[in-house]
Parts: structure tokens; C-alpha cells; sequence
């Protein structure tokens, strides 16, 4: 789901968490998520050609970006104008989070950095009816928008299964 940067950074007042409730994943799930993470690392290991592009970042201007894509409950994808795009995979699984959540971040300013939080809000007819476990960003790895499509759609190939 592409989320829209000013919808993602709006506070929701006075939401409580909600209770999250499942398992853990299947073995099965746990295979189709090692070969996905395999993938994205494959991908990953394709050098850039500018050395400027390619560096690893720790923050990211909010003005960089302009939506949010949630992939599974391990990366988001921040994509920005033009062929930028940034993958960011999270510190540790998030409970909860899945693609069609909507992230809501906690910004002290107008950057996102690693360790900043944020949950997923999901939301049927307009309502809240469910938010994730909070969140915690790692660093933002840049991809071009080839790569970016190509993690994408390993993602999708996995959900198949």
C-alpha cells in the first residue's frame, strides 16, 4: 500500500494500542521469509553507480520522500522523486505490521532516523480497528527503482505462496 507522507505523519490523538493477537509464523512462512530476505540482500549486493548514492544512511529528510510502502513486518520501502528510493529494514520483526497497514511515524523534527518509532494503523470504513506494536527503523539502504521494483515484487512472489 502506498501511503502519502502527510497521511503517515499525522498524529492519531488518543488512539489506545491495540491488543495483537496470533502466533508466530509457520515454518513454511519462515522459509518463504529467509528466501525473500535472500533475494533483498542479492539485490542489495548490486553495486550502485554513484558512490554518493549508494552510501548507507542513518536519517532521511522528510522532504525526500514522498510515500511509504509497507512490505512485510521486517521492511519499508520510502520512496522518493525521480528513480530514489530508500529500503529500510527494521531493527526486528513488528508485530502486527503487515502491507496494507498505515505507518504513523513519531518525528521530533523533519527527519526520519534509525531507531525512530512508528506503528501500523489499520483501518476499515475510516475507522481505526487495529494498531501494530511500535516499530523501530534501522538504516535507510538506497535502491534504485529498479531494485526497488524487483524487492517488490519478491515480496509479492512470497505472499503467493
Amino acid at each position: 500500500m502506498h501511503v502519502s507522507k502527510a497521511f503517515g505523519l499525522c498524529v492519531v490523538a488518543g488512539f489506545a494500542l491495540a491488543g495483537c493477537a496470533g502466533t508466530g509464523p509457520t515454518p513454511e512462512q519462515e522459509a518463504a521469509q529467509a528466501a525473500v530476505q535472500e533475494t533483498v540482500d542479492q539485490i542489495l549486493s548490486a553495486p550502485l553507480e554513484s558512490e554518493e548514492y549508494g552510501q548507507t544512511q542513518r536519517c532521511l529528510s522528510t522532504y525526500h520522500y514522498n510515500s511509504v510502502e509497507i512490505l512485510d513486518d521486517q521492511h519499508v520501502l520510502f520512496k522518493g522523486t525521480g528513480d530514489r528510493a530508500w529500503l529500510n529494514q527494521l531493527r526486528s520483526r513488528c508485530l502486527g505490521l503487515r502491507p496494507n497497514s498505515t505507518p504513523v511515524f513519531r518525528l521530533r523534527d523533519s527527519q526520519v532516523c534509525d531507531l525512530d518509532t512508528f506503528q501500523g494503523v489499520d483501518s476499515m470504513f475510516g475507522v481505526l480497528s487495529r494498531a501494530t506494536a511500535t516499530c523501530s527503523l534501522g538504516t535507510f539502504t538506497p535502491v534504485t527503482r529498479e531494485q526497488a521494483d524487483a524487492i517488490r515484487a519478491a515480496f509479492k512472489d512470497a505472499r503467493k505462496r
